[in-house]
């Protein structure tokens, strides 16, 4: 097994996917670096990728109101970013920047268009992964927001 499909096969968006499957995957994914304090994507973007963290520590942040950014989350090996470039090809949500040297392997909405039609099941994996992903973030977010949130009545 290639060093970049023992790294695909440990990430949670290709959970139960066959050696088959993953081997479609291998051929449409290429791998970027990013050197600690560059910029992987800024908010309002055109997103048209996602990335998986295979090394390293990013930071996902926004806007505030007052224009500063806040860091919201951090990203580490077997984190993934981007989700939902593939499934609603609105604009980047947030901006990512490598805190550390960074490695990620890199799925593009075309290669993932190829994937829906190589593989159509491995294509299926995906999107239920992420959608378990998407799920997941908003119950954590909603919870978050309950200490924020006045009482009713």
């Amino acid at each position: 097994m290639s060093k970049v499909r023992e790294v695909l096969a440990r990430m949670r968006l290709f959970q139960g996917m066959s050696e088959e499957e993953l081997q479609h995957v291998e051929k449409l994914v290429f791998v970027n670096r990013f050197n600690s304090g560059e910029s992987v994507c800024s908010e309002g973007d055109t997103s048209d990728f996602m990335c998986f963290v295979v090394r390293g520590k990013l930071a996902i942040s926004k806007q505030g109101p007052e224009g500063h950014d806040v860091v919201i989350a951090h990203l580490r090996a077997g984190d993934s970013l981007g989700e939902m470039a593939l499934v609603d090809h609105g604009p980047r949500s947030a901006s990512v920047k490598a805190v550390e040297d960074s490695t990620l392997i890199v799925l593009t909405r075309k290669g993932f268009e190829q994937l829906r039609k190589r593989s159509p099941a491995a294509a299926h994996v995906v999107l239920e992964n992420i959608a378990r992903l998407l799920s997941a973030n908003l119950r954590r977010t909603s919870a978050q927001l309950t200490q924020y949130m006045l009482p009713l009545g």
